[in-house]
């Protein structure tokens, strides 16, 4: 039963009880034309009653409103016109107009006009006078007034009812109306975004279906508040029919729904992807600040620590990553570790020939190679299991522009089925800068060399060999062991230069600084003092032994060319200063007593 029907049929029944009760119980009532007459109300009411079974049938609806008005022509002449039961005629008027049935009410309001004006014609006076044929005419304008005017006005307001439905059911965002914390209404929209059906929604009272079971209690506290606060905007987690949740954003705003009842019209907008922009915008912020970190972190490192810090950024940035290891071409063709983190006591080198692993493979290719599984992987062989305890390995090349420096090895305790983007993205900015600060810390590792070693001969200089003679001072008083320093000068050298030229004299000292440390061991560290002079230092060995080694390097120069020497030992407690001038003091002795000598100290 439609709302306009059931609307109707309360005013049809409450007329229809005035009519029984105003039935006069004396005079000439003709009681088969009253019955009659109730009867077809009946009909009529039952018609009302079934609007939606036969709203389709037009000729139905029409047979219904004659039998209506033949009703209140029966009234009217079983009991009397002046019983009062015209004014019943506005009925059927008020049925079509409200229902927007222009065919009916044009139906109706002839039938009024039948129902005055056949009387008068075909029965006549007394019983119906000529001059009842105003007051019929009377009732037939104003029915036809009332009767257009409710059409139009329902009709407008059925084009506005429409528009607002239109635009309802457009709308994207899901809508609502609830009347005393009842749904009332709803739109596709949000059937959509729940998954509920209209039928499922419509007369829920909270705890509402799509309120997550868990969430109840937060629900019901956000929706007290709002109600108490007469509106406003807020964000909820909502379910969907099938249980899968998302964030909503509502916005409530109090509406008076003009029957005393109050009513909240109700905007919901599934927010899901602005959160997933969101959260990727902030993403994407902390890929830009650890980028940045990854920058300053590892460009401004010490060029000493340059390898550790690449390692332990790498650390860093990987979520879950536990160990890292970074390789290097070795001397002899193969590759071995010049960084671990954690560290490492000891280098692993893979040899030249191992072809398959997974450092020399990126290292030859460019690109970077992601190992799922190491244990079954051929990339991954036992030391490298064994040095960083990997069940996945991310392996990257460090290249710059003169070619690939090296190879990172990223290791996870646990499998992994891919490297997520942002880790993809940071590590691949990490080997851009590993390979600048490897670069720069080789750069001023060989300039840091060069400020060392003497470009003569290639030995350490004078600024080195203080720095080891202090370190083996410290050695030598911490293991007891006795220390020996000897100061070599070659004979006549100026003579030499004078004699043979510049040019033999500096192939002099190349073939000296060759030929000594040909003679000495590999502990011994021979140093170009200044000049023709050289100083060479010689650990666990004390004065006896250190003259005889020193000797022993007599008759190594060419040409006949001599040196003179000067030997002084310590335990490790005599200052670096105070033993160099002892030697240099013996080397003064050993030229005053004719050169081609040594002398201990």
């Amino acid at each position: 039963m439609s709302r306009t029907t059931s609307r109707l049929l309360l005013p049809y029944a409450s007329c229809l009880v005035v009519v029984l009760a105003l039935l006069p119980l004396e005079g000439e009532v003709d009681l088969v034309e009253v019955a009659i007459a109730l009867g077809l109300q009946g009909a009529a009411a039952v018609r009302l009653a079934a609007a939606q079974r036969l709203g389709s049938r037009a000729w139905m609806r029409i047979l219904c409103l004659v039998a209506f008005l033949a009703s209140i022509a029966l009234l009217r002449d079983g009991v009397g016109p002046t019983a009062g039961f015209g004014p019943l005629v506005f009925l059927p008027v008020m049925w079509a107009a409200l229902e927007r049935r222009r065919g009916e009410l044009i139906v109706a309001l002839a039938g009024i006009a039948l129902i005055y004006a056949v009387p008068i014609l075909v029965a006549g006076a007394p019983q119906y006078p000529a001059t009842g044929w105003r007051g019929g005419a009377l009732l037939l304008v104003v029915a036809t007034a009332l009767g257009f005017s409710v059409l139009s006005l329902v009709e407008r307001l059925r084009v506005e009812v429409d528009h607002s439905t239109a635009i309802i059911g457009a709308m994207s965002e899901g809508f609502a109306l609830t009347r005393n914390g009842e749904i009332v209404a709803v739109n596709p929209a949000l059937c959509a975004i729940t998954g509920f059906s209209e039928a499922e929604l419509l007369g829920c009272r909270p705890p509402f279906p799509f309120w997550p079971a868990d969430r109840l209690a937060e629900s019901g506290a956000r929706l007290r508040e709002i109600v108490a606060a007469g509106g406003g905007e807020f964000e909820l987690l909502l379910a969907r029919r099938d249980g899968t949740r998302f964030p909503a954003e509502i916005a409530a705003v109090a509406t008076d729904l003009g029957d005393g009842s109050r009513g909240f019209l109700n905007t919901v907008r599934d927010i899901t992807e602005r959160r997933e922009h969101e959260d990727a915008m902030r993403r994407h912020a902390e890929q830009l600040a650890a980028i940045a970190d990854v920058v300053r972190v590892v460009g401004h490192s010490d060029p000493l620590e340059a390898r550790q810090t690449i390692c332990t950024t790498a650390l860093a940035l990987c979520d879950g990553a536990h160990a890292v290891g970074l390789w290097e071409p070795g001397a002899d063709g193969g590759l071995v570790t010049t960084a671990t983190r954690p560290e490492s006591a000891r280098s692993y080198r893979i040899p030249a020939d191992h072809r398959e692993h997974g450092a020399r493979v990126v290292m030859e290719t460019g690109e970077p190679l992601f190992v799922a599984d190491a244990a079954a992987s051929p990339h991954c062989d036992r030391r490298l299991m064994q040095l960083l305890q990997a069940r996945s390995v991310l392996f990257c090349p460090i290249a710059d522009a003169g070619g690939v420096r090296g190879a990172l090895a990223i290791a996870w305790p646990e499998p992994l089925a891919g490297l997520s983007e942002g880790d993809d993205l940071l590590v691949g900015v990490l080997t851009g800068e590993a390979a600048l600060a490897m670069q720069r810390a080789d750069l001023l590792g060989r300039l840091d060399e060069l400020t060392r070693t003497d470009e003569l001969t290639g030995l350490p200089n004078r600024r080195a060999w203080d720095e080891l003679l202090t370190h083996e001072l410290a050695a030598a008083r911490r293991h007891d062991q006795p220390l020996s320093v000897a100061m070599l000068d070659l004979d006549f050298f100026k003579h030499y230069n004078d004699q043979n030229g510049h040019l033999a004299g500096d192939h002099l000292l190349r073939h000296a600084a060759h030929a000594w440390l040909h003679n000495l061991r590999a502990t011994d560290v021979l140093a170009r003092w200044g000049g023709e002079e050289f100083a060479l230092l010689l650990p666990g060995c004390d004065a006896t032994h250190a003259a005889v080694l020193v000797d022993r390097l007599r008759g190594t120069l060419p040409d006949g060319v001599t040196f003179s020497a000067g030997v002084s030992c310590t335990d490790g407690t005599a200052a670096p200063r105070t033993l160099v001038d002892a030697a240099d003091q013996a080397l003064y002795l050993a030229k005053a007593n004719g050169r081609d000598r040594v002398v201990v100290g």
